[in-house]
């Protein structure tokens, strides 16, 4: 995976904005989710997880799960919650990263692989960052990750991606269609806290005490 080091183009993330406003991307701050049991979705939309079937024939999203940021007329955006690389912030921008800390980097997916985008847990709702769920937010603002990094946020507070999934207007529907995707209603424990390892299998088969709980 090629990363630019200067990150020149911090976005693309004006279209990217365009994607999330036109999708209904609203602020607004509600208490944490910790749901540890997958619950089924019937539409695809923000707040969604899309969870690749056994057989996805695209080797670049086997085995992944991508959190939807926005989904309407304009087409979807998501990134995928579990896949960590190898590269660090302190790679990409060294000029905002500290010395002893290196923030690990994730593939939010195959589209604009030099860009960096981020999920922020907050209680508020802070500038430049659209609204996903609970207390989940979208953002690829270099000011406002910059600000971010400055409080010393922690892996369960804060995600970075390079890259980032999109789907032309219909064109998700039509992988649903076919068969390619499982839906599930999401939430920032899996996204931020969950081991990675277990993210995907846990979908496809959950664990037999949470099954039990679900049938209760």
């Amino acid at each position: 995976m090629r990363v630019t080091r200067n990150m020149k183009h911090w976005l693309a993330l004006g279209i990217l904005f365009q994607v999330c406003q036109s999708a209904g991307l609203e602020a607004g701050s509600i208490p944490k989710p910790r749901p540890r049991i997958p619950f089924q979705a019937v539409q695809p939309g923000k707040g969604v997880f899309l969870v690749a079937k056994q057989g996805m024939l695209d080797p670049r999203f086997r085995r992944s799960v991508v959190l939807l940021v926005a989904h309407g007329p304009a087409g979807t955006l998501g990134v995928i919650v579990n896949r960590a690389t190898d590269v660090s912030l302190a790679d990409v921008l060294p000029q905002v990263e500290k010395p002893g800390r290196k923030a690990r980097l994730f593939y939010g997916g195959p589209v604009a692989l030099d860009t960096l985008m981020f999920l922020i847990r907050s209680e508020e709702p802070l500038e430049q960052t659209t609204h996903v769920m609970g207390d989940v937010y979208f953002g690829g603002d270099k000011s406002t990750l910059e600000s971010l990094l400055e409080t010393e946020r922690e892996s369960h507070e804060l995600r970075l991606f390079v890259g980032h999934a999109g789907w032309a207007p219909g064109q998700l529907d039509s992988e649903l269609d076919r068969g390619d995707w499982r839906l599930f209603r999401a939430n920032a424990f899996t996204v931020f806290e969950k081991r990675l390892d277990s993210i995907w299998s846990d979908f496809m088969e959950p664990p037999k005490s949470e099954r039990e709980v679900a049938a209760r």
